[in-house]
């Protein structure tokens, strides 16, 4: 099959590199609204460039959208109005009100869209599905989370990011969800700004905490750092009256031990793809078999919306210092 990729960045590349590779792909066609970055995918791939994403999507059979968040539901919108089945990657959209539009478009037609949160495709984090579903960990009880960056991005970043609740954790409401089975009933949330107190002008958090209740009654606390000296860390402890389990915890886990004889970290990430590369080959392969083979979508725009409605109430909880119900958001 062809296919397409709007949007030739670093997370463009990465698809790119991994579509070059599968034996379902025949040809490759980019496009970007800065031409440079195309053919900079189009010689690395052997791709074909288009002026735009009208062009390209009446040359394809499925398409990955690669391009800022803000952009997304048009695209998806404009892929369905195409009849072309799309990856989008992760959010779904910046706000509820666009990402409801992105779920009507999908609902009303038979175009398959799945989005791109690709820590589903972790091993570590499949294993701790199939324990926590099976039973094998007990009733569930309690479950941290862990997301912090080695280097702190820029102040061109942060300013267009959505904050932290909405692009940094986002991937972590949503791992919450498919580790658990379970959704998000209310929320609690706190961010502070500090030895980054710059991230004020921007009305975001460098560190943040989240208190998430689940709908049969577990507690989960989720943190996030925008840097982290000793390298990318990301992990997953869930406790059952049975076991308990981390996903993300080994030799390369950037946490020193003080304690003696306890060796420190060999190698740690020091960013997120050495840590999830290879889960992006098997989010494409999941998306391509879907596409031509009806496999199931892994992950649907309504995920992605739920996703999203947690980081609202993460950011609504955390600026009026108060508990927020999913129901408000509805």
């Amino acid at each position: 099959m062809r296919v397409g990729i709007i949007g030739a960045g670093r997370i463009g590349t990465i698809h790119a590199d991994n579509l070059r590779r599968h034996p379902k792909v025949s040809g490759i066609v980019v496009t970007d609204i800065e031409s440079a970055l195309s053919h900079r995918i189009a010689a690395m791939c052997d791709a074909e460039t288009t002026a735009g994403p009208d062009e390209l999507l009446e040359s394809v059979d499925a398409v990955v959208i690669c391009t800022p968040g803000d952009t997304h539901v048009e695209l998806i919108e404009l892929a369905v109005g195409h009849g072309v089945p799309a990856l989008c990657e992760k959010p779904l959209a910046t706000n509820l009100a666009d990402a409801d539009r992105a779920v009507l478009a999908v609902s009303q037609s038979d175009v398959p869209v799945q989005v791109g949160f690709n820590r589903r495709f972790d091993q570590g984090y499949r294993t701790a599905r199939r324990l926590v579903a099976d039973g094998s960990l007990g009733t569930l009880t309690f479950i941290v989370g862990q997301h912090r960056d080695y280097e702190m991005s820029s102040e061109e970043y942060i300013a267009g990011s959505g904050g932290a609740f909405r692009d940094q954790l986002i991937h972590d409401f949503d791992i919450l969800r498919f580790v658990t089975g379970r959704d998000v009933v209310r929320v609690h949330a706190a961010g502070a700004t500090k030895a980054f107190e710059w991230f004020d002008e921007f009305d975001d958090y460098a560190q943040t905490t989240a208190t998430l209740w689940l709908d049969d009654g577990t507690l989960a606390v989720l943190c996030g750092s925008r840097q982290n000296p000793v390298g990318y860390d990301v992990r997953m402890e869930i406790f059952g009256t049975k076991d308990s389990i981390a996903v993300g915890l080994d030799a390369r886990t950037p946490l020193r031990s003080v304690e003696p004889g306890v060796p420190g970290p060999v190698d740690p990430y020091t960013e997120w793809v050495p840590r999830f590369g290879a889960t992006y080959a098997r989010e494409m392969d999941a998306f391509l078999s879907m596409v031509s083979d009806g496999g199931p979508n892994e992950c649907t725009v309504h995920d992605g919306r739920a996703a999203l409605m947690i980081a609202e109430a993460c950011t609504i909880a955390a600026r009026e210092g108060r508990i927020v119900t999913l129901e408000e958001l509805l």
